[in-house]
Order: C-alpha cells, then structure tokens, then sequence
C-alpha cells in the first residue's frame, strides 16, 4: 500500500494554512496514511496483520527541521472534517513561536478513519459474533495508532528516534476533554515517544470513577445562575409543568407542543413516562452543550439567552421549553431556508445503529448519528461516566444547584442500554482503565510532565485535575473559562479573550518552553528553538 499519500498534499499547506479567527478550527486538506495497524495490541487475532487508511492532518509550514518539537493534537470522539482541519488555532500559534510541526489524527471508528467496515461490524451482530469493536474501539488502539503515526512522520522528515540526538524532534500531545484525556495516558503509556502533554478539560477522575454522579449537572446549574440569576428555578418550573402536563394523562404525546415536528418521535417511545424521560434528556445534554460554549462568559451567550427564555413572562412554561428547543435543536437557517424554525425532527437526536436511544451511554449527550453510535459504544465498554440528575427543588448542595427533576443514573441501567444496543458481550468496564494504567495515583505511576488545564465554568471541570500533583505534573484553573477554551482561541487576543485566558496561555506556552529546554537533546543542541526561546522567557 502507498503509504506516502501525505506528501503530494503536505506542500499545499504553505500556502493554504493562514491565520484566520475561525472559531473551532483552522480548515486544511486532509491526509491518509495507508499502513495503520487495525489492531496494535492481539496478533493472534484475526485483525492482527490488517492495514486501513487513518485520516490526519499536517502542517509543517513553521517546522525547523530535525531537532525541532512536533506538537500531536489528539483526534477524540468525532469527524474531523478538512473545513474544521486543526482543532485548536492557540496550538498553531505554538508551533510558530516553537518552529514547530504539527500532526493531527482522526479518531479510529470516527469520520473516515475506520478500521472495519459497518457492514462487517453488522454481520458480526447477525452472526451471533461478538461485536469487533471490543477489541477495536478502545483506548489502548486509538493510543497506538497516534504512536505509529508519530513514528511514521517523524522518520519522514529525518528525525531521529534517539533522544540524546540533536535531531530528535521532540513529541509534544495536546488534546481538549477527551483527547485531553488521551493526551495525558500518551505521555503516561508511551514515555519513550511523547515527552510532554498538555491536557485541557480532561475527564481524568471521571475515569477513575472519582466523581459524584450529581456533582455535573449541578455545577451547570450553578453556572447558569451566574449566566442569568433565578435561571435554575426557572428551568425547573417549566420542566415540572411538562412533566405534570404529561404524566398525569391531562395529554398524550403532542409532540408538537413543545416544538417537535409532527411524527418524528422515534418509533421507541411509545408511552407518556417514556416521551418525558427522553425530552428531559434533551433539555440536559442541551443546557451542557451550552455550557461547554459559555465563553466569554456574559448573559449574551447560548447559555445566558436560553435562561432568558425560561424566564420570559410573556411565554407559558410549555411554550418556554418550546422556544428552547427549537433554537437549539432545530437546523440553523442558510440562504435557502427561513431565519426561524417552528419545530425540530426528534429522530435527528439519535445516534446511529440499532436500538439507539436518547438517553446513552453518556448522559453529557452522546451526540448523533455514525459518531454517536462510536462514543455511545466508548461510553459503553471502558470509558464509563456515572452522570446523574440530583433534582431536590433547585436547591444548592455540596456539588452546586440542581435545576432538572431527579433522574438517578446507575450501572444497572447502564448495563441493559449496552446489551440490548449492541450485544450481549458488550458490558461497562468502569474500572479496567484505571486498574491497569493507575492514573488516579499519577505521581506513583510515574508520570511527570503533564500541563492540565480547565476552565472553572465548564461542567467537566468536576472532573479535572485542578492542583499541581508534583513539580512536573501542573495544573491551571481559569476563573472565567470554559470548555477547554484556551485552545480554541488566538493568542494573544484581548479582542475577545478574558485576561485570565490570556495569561494562562502565557503560562502554558513557558512551561512548554522550559520542559522542552530541559530534554537530552536540547541540553546537545543551545540553538535548538525549544533552548533559545526557554532562554528568552527567563
């Protein structure tokens, strides 16, 4: 197999890759590598010696040469698309200031990037088979696949694999939430590739099960508060009503009273209680997804106008939830089509795959459609997240404000979504991760040189490291951030950017410096890039 695609495209990005203010990413032509393992870890398998074709992005415009660092932002749970290209713009600055190149890899069993078809994944389930994805879609794989690439490209570009080298190129992870996650187990599993990691908004001590099922949820309702006082009481006054509306047999499922298109409630719901669970699952994951975005924070925001419409005295509570689903839900408008929508397709909330579900795996929102079906598996073997609804009337405890009706989540349930979603062979894992790899305990696993960083608005920050757990495993809180929002940004922008993003930043990009100046190979080489800018920051 050719597995030199990369090289007839990589010239383009000189011109192609510019500098814009693109919220979320910084378009660029894709890249494949042809001669990725399907699977790293059982040889035995059938799998074993098997190739595909791993979608990646790559920009060397600003790279040095040999000796200069390689920044490998981690593909998570989702397409990366050539009009997202690179994720994170603030690491694209980092690779200019640092001479850097930077790598990309799409996520196995996400947007292109498949190591086995739907159909064998189907005939399988036909069969009686278990589903290959056990073996296939896990942590571990996607770990392997990052190494193998890095490997790949670096001997590329003739850099040499001896740390002592002035040639060697420096491998730096980055990822937000959970390639946040997988960049810091990149630098925890593979020491002898990746030499540092930064990890924005990472769910660690979800995956150590070290998290309060309530403690997500309520933090996002203390921010709402924040986002626009008496926001919880108003969610949950309109949340209760739909819920007495609906439950006491006063209306069957008239789905177009809350902004759901005639017939497009999934053939599954088929009761009242039911209907009402799944919509109060959408109210959730809805409000989390605006609270992932609440940056800069200001009542202007996603989340600060969908509270504004719980509380607006000229609508019903029914037709508060209504206008709020709607805008969030319902397609947003092109040239084509109307500024305003009058309702949503309910089915259109679904992931893909069979028995799929509104409440999945993870009930942060597993997403939709081919994705959704991949992160609902995730969520489903190893990578299991106790989210629960706390309710108790929108009062403040220990984990913050409850501003949805109590849904207690619990392993059981857990377990039977799975099974009936995708075989009886698939069975949450909660614990299997941290077993083997100790994360929970990061100072005694060894691991050093690890930078996490979270935004203190953000509900996954529940689960973040937020103190320095040794001299090189340091952690940054930012008052006002959100969801790894220091890597969505430019740097420095005090256009849009709060001061302690700004100086956060700043932060990162000096620890970065002086680890970097610290290796064997920068200690042979005092003009290496990673030396004279550790140099210039003192």
């Amino acid at each position: 197999m050719n597995t030199c695609r990369f090289l007839s495209v990589v010239v383009l990005l000189g011109t192609f890759f510019l500098f814009r203010k693109v919220q979320g990413g910084v378009p660029a032509p894709p890249n494949y590598f042809d001669d990725q393992l399907v699977d790293h870890v059982a040889s035995s398998h059938r799998h074993g010696h098997e190739r595909w074709s791993q979608r990646f992005y790559l920009s060397h415009e600003y790279f040095k040469g040999p000796g200069s660092p390689i920044f490998v932002i981690m593909g998570g749970e989702g397409a990366i698309e050539p009009s997202t290209g690179f994720m994170y713009p603030f690491i694209l600055q980092l690779a200019q200031t640092f001479g850097a190149m930077v790598l990309q890899p799409e996520h196995r069993f996400y947007g292109q990037s498949q190591p086995v078809s739907p159909a064998e994944i189907e005939r399988a389930r036909d069969d009686g088979k278990p589903d290959p994805r056990l073996k296939l879609l896990t942590v571990e794989q996607a770990l392997h696949d990052a190494v193998r690439l890095i490997h790949f490209v670096r001997d590329r570009v003739r850099c040499s694999r001896d740390r002592f080298s002035p040639r060697y190129c420096p491998v730096i992870t980055v990822g937000g939430s959970y390639p946040g996650f997988l960049s810091a187990m990149a630098r925890l599993r593979f020491p002898g590739v990746v030499d540092i990691a930064y990890a924005a908004s990472a769910p660690m001590k979800f995956y150590a099960q070290q998290v309060d099922q309530y403690a997500y949820y309520n933090h996002i309702g203390t921010v709402a508060e924040q986002a626009f006082t008496g926001c919880s009481q108003d969610v949950r006054r309109a949340l209760d009503d739909f819920r007495t509306v609906y439950e006491s047999g006063q209306s069957k499922i008239n789905e177009t009273a809350i902004g759901i298109c005639s017939g497009t409630v999934p053939a599954y719901i088929k009761d009242p209680a039911t209907f009402v669970q799944e919509v109060l699952m959408m109210v959730g994951y809805t409000f989390a997804n605006h609270n992932m975005a609440f940056y800069p924070p200001s009542n202007q925001t996603h989340l600060g106008r969908a509270c504004q419409t719980f509380a607006s005295p000229s609508l019903s509570t029914l037709d508060q939830l209504k206008t709020f689903l709607v805008a969030s839900l319902a397609p947003r408008s092109t040239e084509n089509q109307p500024d305003e929508e009058t309702c949503f397709d309910m089915r259109k909330q679904l992931p893909s795959g069979r028995n799929a579900t509104i409440s999945a795996g993870d009930w942060s929102g597993v997403g939709t459609g081919a994705s959704g079906e991949s992160w609902d598996f995730q969520t489903c073997t190893s990578l299991v997240e106790s989210i629960g609804f706390a309710g108790d009337d929108g009062n403040q405890d220990a984990y913050g404000i409850s501003m949805f009706p109590r849904r207690d989540w619990n392993i059981s349930w857990l377990t039977s979504h799975c099974q009936q979603r995708f075989g009886d062979a698939v069975t949450p894992m909660p614990n299997t991760l941290v077993n083997a790899w100790n994360f929970d305990h990061l100072v005694a696993a060894g691991a050093t040189r690890i930078v996490f960083t979270n935004g203190a608005l953000d509900g996954w920050s529940v689960s973040g490291i937020s103190h320095d757990l040794s001299d090189t495993l340091l952690a940054l809180t930012f008052p006002n951030g959100a969801h790894h929002s220091d890597l969505a940004g430019h740097f420095p922008s005090v256009e849009t950017d709060t001061v302690d993003i700004v100086e956060g930043q700043a932060k990162v990009q000096t620890i970065l410096a002086t680890w970097l100046a610290g290796l064997p190979s920068a200690r042979t080489d005092h003009n290496s890039p990673a030396a004279n800018i550790s140099t210039k920051l003192q």
